[in-house]
């Protein structure tokens, strides 16, 4: 990250292009963040975390942008990455309707294409205000305009921007050559600014709040134009399409509509995979709902749900991606009430990789799988050096590979130990009605089902568990 000079923006709403600026208001924010283009951890949330709160609320948007309920809301966060969802001609006349409402509308993008030389889809949004994201790297150092008063800004590199209605447009950041990194333009009563996305934070952590000093105070300016009533609740629009089948209910936009038969279809052969491999179906009110996400970038579980990234290792074009995200968010579901101890994403992702295995996928499977432990050896090449139980320095590599390399030692002597591990977990769980499940419960309970003591082994392998340390019997 790049510290670069600039000024803060603070703008005062509806005034004309070139006017003093002032003091943020006091005003309070109510916000809608759009996620339904593209799905992102930073923007589910942190970037509210990071310049919104708490002086306002912030909700998601995962629906079409045009079915989101505007009214209640002063400020609209677009970003905008690389993505096949276009912007319908119904989104840009609702992002015009609340801007002429008042409302303020930030979009943050940096010109990308998604695969290959595919159109990158916030430029249908841009072209409507007469600006475009091109991809061209802005050059150190950045320049501000005259009335700017922040000293310092930072950047992850980033964008620029053309303009092709310059009379209409203040420019307030610009690159070393000139070209535009940050503008605005009064649109009705309220206020658009287009900027690199590399001016604002990227961490999932919400942890990185980078030019704080210039984005709260803009917010603010841009929310002060249109009046909300802050006692009524803000909320999330979810998916507008909603569907039910074979007892799973599934949701997605109108953008996904074309993905949604293809994936179901996927997760429909895995399920019953699955079941057979872990002995038990998903916890009674678990995994009952799939949400598809507009991102290559993974997925989610929350016990209920599971999220999935329709673009996930090249998906639609290559399938074994998904067959494996398939696998690894059912898992998180599968497992609870009680999550894994040591292994909770090694075991997750392994057990994806297993599901690849058995729908014939095979060459796939095992490179998935050889990767993850070659990864894990690179910090740990015998397996005994890192604690996965109570280690608090154990590197993401060995998290996930080493389990997959104790899963594939315990597969290789009892091959349906998964699914009598699971079993006896759940009737475990169930029976005793537990409160807590630790590494040491769970070694105990692989060791009933290998019908041998396997808590030296782990030992050995440099993971602190003990039987004194758990009231499940022994073997």
């Amino acid at each position: 990250m790049r510290t670069i000079r600039a000024a803060a923006l603070l703008y005062v709403a509806a005034a004309p292009v070139g006017a003093v600026w002032a003091q943020a208001p006091e005003v309070v924010i109510h916000s809608v963040t759009d996620i339904s283009h593209e799905f992102t951890f930073y923007f589910d949330g942190r970037f509210a975390s990071n310049y919104i709160a708490p002086d306002g609320d912030d909700a998601r948007n995962w629906a079409t942008l045009y079915r989101c309920d505007l009214s209640n809301v002063n400020l609209l966060i677009l970003p905008c990455g690389p993505t096949p969802c276009p912007y319908l001609p119904q989104d840009i006349t609702a992002v015009r309707a609340f801007l002429s409402e008042g409302g303020g509308v930030v979009v943050l993008g940096d010109y990308a294409l998604f695969r290959d030389e595919r159109e990158y889809h916030a430029n249908e949004l841009a072209a409507a205000f007469g600006t475009r994201f091109v991809a061209t790297a802005a050059a150190e150092p950045l320049r501000t305009a005259a009335e700017l008063e922040v000293d310092e800004l930072k950047t992850y590199g980033g964008g620029t921007i053309e303009i092709t209605e310059p009379d209409a447009w203040h420019v307030l950041v610009k690159d070393a050559e000139g070209r535009i990194a940050m503008a605005r333009r009064e649109v009705g009563k309220g206020t658009l600014v287009i900027c690199s996305r590399a001016l604002s934070g990227r961490q999932p952590d919400a942890k990185d709040p980078i030019n704080e000093a210039m984005w709260r105070p803009l917010l603010k300016r841009l929310a002060d134009g249109k009046a909300i009533d802050p006692s009524r609740p803000l909320q999330g629009v979810m998916p507008e399409i909603e569907t039910e089948r074979s007892g799973m209910r599934i949701r997605h936009s109108e953008y996904l509509q074309d993905c949604a038969d293809t994936i179901f279809g996927v997760f429909s052969k895995v399920r019953p995979e699955m079941e057979k491999l872990l002995g038990v179906p998903p916890h009674e009110g678990m995994l009952t709902s799939l949400i598809l996400l507009p991102t290559g970038g993974g997925g989610f579980s929350d016990g209920t749900n599971i999220g999935l990234g329709v673009w996930w290792g090249g998906f639609p074009d290559e399938l074994y991606g998904m067959v494996e995200l398939i696998g690894h968010e059912s898992m998180h579901s599968w497992v609870l009430p009680f999550a894994e101890p040591m292994w909770n994403e090694g075991i997750a992702t392994y057990v994806g990789i297993l599901m690849g295995r058995a729908l014939g996928l095979e060459k796939e499977a095992q490179a998935s799988l050889d990767s993850g432990i070659a990864a894990a050896r690179k910090y740990d090449p015998d397996m005994t050096k890192y604690d996965l139980a109570r280690g608090t320095d154990v590197p993401h590599a060995v998290a996930m590979g080493k389990p997959m390399w104790i899963l594939e030692q315990l597969r290789t002597e009892r091959p349906d130990i998964l699914s009598r591990y699971f079993r006896l977990k759940r009737e475990l769980c169930t029976r005793e009605k537990r409160e807590t499940y630790a590494a040491d419960d769970c070694v105990a309970v692989l060791s009933l089902v290998a019908e041998r003591d396997l808590f030296e082994w782990f030992r050995s392998l440099g993971i602190d568990v003990s039987r004194d340390r758990t009231d499940i019997a022994a073997p």
